[in-house]
């Protein structure tokens, strides 16, 4: 609908789509230092409410390039959410369910997820598009009022700074930046099955919007139920959608959604382990992990573009796989016996 009203091709969707990935990526780690510093109750909050009034925003944008600079502080405020809840979940259950906290903090945004593809394509279908993101940036504003009545309060010191010489370790840390590759093998598949995946059904297999955003939300829907599948099922879930059938379109959505599940649980688990200076870092070694996969998934979106302009949809897939399978290698060839571990549940 967006495409229809501004005379945009994909191009311009991997353009907007790729704005909103610098700022969830950029934002990271500036949010990971705001949180030590304020605590992440407030830096949630703080983030919910960026997100929020620029997705309602979103609605009233009068071109393109508006509505990539709102979508890059869309991506910008839920960088300031992410560490941030996941570690407030950590700190409401009990020492040695961090598995569990990760996995129900993305089980939980993957059923948003979905019903925002299926759900929200029902009602840009009925309302229209503009409606529909104000509809949904008005719900999130509702959201930061629930984090503060209801988030736990943050104890901090009085005296909280960030010591410039952890910061240093955090950010040349070999584990995590292994980590960070490891989630942006699932990140640039997700990327594009995301955010590309309904535009390509409407418009290749001919299927209705409706039916297109429904089908879309099976990656995060399987990604909400998901177990502990290998990385590599990320790969061969995209690969699958160079079929070019309805069929391989729904299997690919399951498979992708199944493989970024299970690697989201795993890589942020084994990033708050391999943590080894305080609690009151533990948001920042969140952040600098997913900053790292955020920033280079925002290649995935106009890489995909340029080659179904120049290629076709089923090379494109192809590639995108490709790519997904070699970021992936890394970890199985880590050193650190933490990152073994993890390679191994993978």
């Amino acid at each position: 609908m967006i495409a229809s009203e501004f005379q945009q091709d994909i191009s311009g969707l991997g353009v907007v789509t790729a704005s909103f990935y610098i700022g969830i990526g950029a934002f990271q780690v500036p949010g990971g230092i705001l949180a030590a510093k304020k605590g992440p109750r407030l830096t949630a909050i703080y983030g919910t409410t960026i997100a929020s009034v620029s997705a309602l925003l979103t609605g009233f944008a009068r071109n393109l390039p508006e509505m990539a600079v709102l979508r890059f502080l869309v991506g910008a405020g839920m960088a300031l959410v992410f560490a941030p809840a996941i570690v407030l979940l950590i700190r409401l259950l009990r020492k040695g369910s961090e598995g569990l906290a990760v996995g129900t903090y993305n089980s939980a945004a993957h059923l948003g997820a979905v019903i925002g593809l299926s759900g929200w394509a029902a009602i840009a279908a009925g309302l229209g598009w503009r409606n529909s993101l104000v509809i949904s940036g008005s719900l999130g504003l509702a959201t930061s009022l629930l984090f503060v009545f209801f988030a736990p309060k943050d104890n901090l010191r009085s005296d909280s700074q960030i010591d410039l010489h952890c910061l240093k370790l955090i950010l040349s840390d070999r584990l995590l930046i292994v980590l960070s590759i490891a989630l942006l093998s699932f990140s640039v598949g997700s990327a594009v099955a995301r955010n590309f995946m309904a535009y390509y059904l409407e418009n290749v297999c001919n299927v209705g919007v409706g039916e297109a955003g429904v089908i879309a939300s099976l990656t995060v829907a399987s990604a909400f139920v998901t177990g502990p599948f290998s990385g590599r099922v990320m790969a061969v879930g995209i690969g699958i959608a160079s079929i070019g059938t309805l069929y391989s379109a729904i299997a690919s959505s399951v498979l992708v959604g199944l493989a970024y599940g299970a690697g989201l649980t795993f890589v942020f688990t084994a990033a708050r382990e391999a943590n080894r200076l305080g609690s009151e870092y533990e948001v920042l070694v969140i952040s600098w992990v997913n900053s790292l996969a955020l920033l280079g998934s925002f290649v995935s979106p106009l890489l995909f573009s340029y080659f179904v302009i120049r290629f076709g949809y089923g090379y494109a897939w192809l590639c995108i796989a490709l790519l997904a399978f070699l970021l992936v290698l890394p970890i199985f060839f880590a050193r650190e016996r933490k990152t073994t571990v993890f390679a191994h549940k993978l």
